[in-house]
């Protein structure tokens, strides 16, 4: 059977029209986007160039905690909270170095002389003690801390370790290579010291000898230490053995960590604190004296007019 050829049909549809523009909508959620992105890397960056302790306190200083809070004794620092901890080896703002603290720094090398007086200098300050302490034998016996009167190093036996004799003075070696190593350290800055001497509840048998005296004692002979190190004669204004009265461990008066040396590095303010608590102000002594002086001559009249 013969098929019949079929007319091809074309149909030809008509062009849509192009949509209408969607303006520059496009342009600004682009923006966000690269915006965002650009965070994320910033972020991932910090976190890769920073380590745990670091991340801690950035946290910490967004949250406005860098700071305690609320009634505090100014020298009680044992039970203060401390604004960082150095148990790592932070760096945070060590390049803002302001005040007298002036000159070159290195990495690795001795700070610069000079008073230590803002967060970012103790920041500072500290990270080169932690630096010592990280390269002694007692490195698990030491807090480096930062308190609102200023650097505190703070030394502890434990269990394994001591730094004197049980119930003497005798200082061990370790501990000895440890105090001579801060010297250099704190010999270069300004700041007066304070040193305290802490022991535990155990008492004495006798009466003669008590856990003042130990204290007493321990803490004399660490500024001795300090001192052979490099520490300034004149920079420690204060010893002070307390017994077992401000206990580290309240709830554990005879833990071996309750015998402690505390060596706490002042700021400016608590210097003149301490300072104005134990003596006459140097601008109002010299008034005092002037006066006992005139008082002296009056009488010294009073008396030459009684025998002419």
């Amino acid at each position: 059977m013969l098929q019949k050829n079929e007319p091809i049909i074309i149909k030809r549809g008509r062009r849509s029209k192009r949509s209408a523009s969607h303006g520059g909508a496009w342009k600004v959620a682009f923006a966000d986007f690269t915006l965002a992105m650009m965070a994320l890397f910033m972020v991932l960056w910090i976190m890769q160039i920073a380590d745990q302790d670091e991340r801690t306190q950035i946290v910490q200083y967004l949250r406005g905690e860098m700071y305690a809070t609320g009634d505090m004794n100014p020298f009680d620092s044992s039970q203060s909270s401390s604004m960082i901890d150095f148990e790592g080896s932070p760096a945070i703002q060590e390049a803002i170095i302001t005040g007298n603290a002036t000159g070159p720094d290195s990495e690795l090398g001795a700070i610069v002389p000079g008073q230590y007086d803002t967060q970012a200098q103790q920041v500072l300050l500290a990270k080169h003690i932690n630096r010592v302490v990280q390269e002694s034998k007692m490195a698990d016996n030491i807090a480096v801390t930062l308190v609102p009167q200023g650097v505190r190093i703070l030394i502890h036996d434990n269990i394994d370790r001591f730094m004197f004799t049980r119930g003497s003075a005798q200082m061990q070696s370790y501990f000895e290579d440890l105090l001579l190593a801060l010297g250099p350290v704190l010999g270069q800055v300004t700041n007066a010291m304070m040193i305290t001497g802490h022991t535990d509840s155990t008492p004495y048998a006798g009466s003669l000898f008590t856990n003042w005296e130990l204290s007493s004692q321990r803490a004399l002979l660490a500024r001795r230490m300090l001192e052979l190190g490099g520490v300034k004669r004149n920079q420690v204004i204060q010893v002070t053995g307390m017994a077992d009265q401000v206990a580290y461990i309240p709830e554990d008066t005879a833990a071996a960590a309750n015998r402690r040396i505390e060596v706490l590095i002042l700021n400016s303010t608590t210097e003149e604190v301490i300072r104005s608590m134990v003596g006459i102000p140097a601008e109002n002594l010299e008034g005092e004296i002037h006066l006992q002086d005139a008082k002296l001559q009056t009488q010294l009249d009073q008396t030459r007019a009684r025998f002419q």
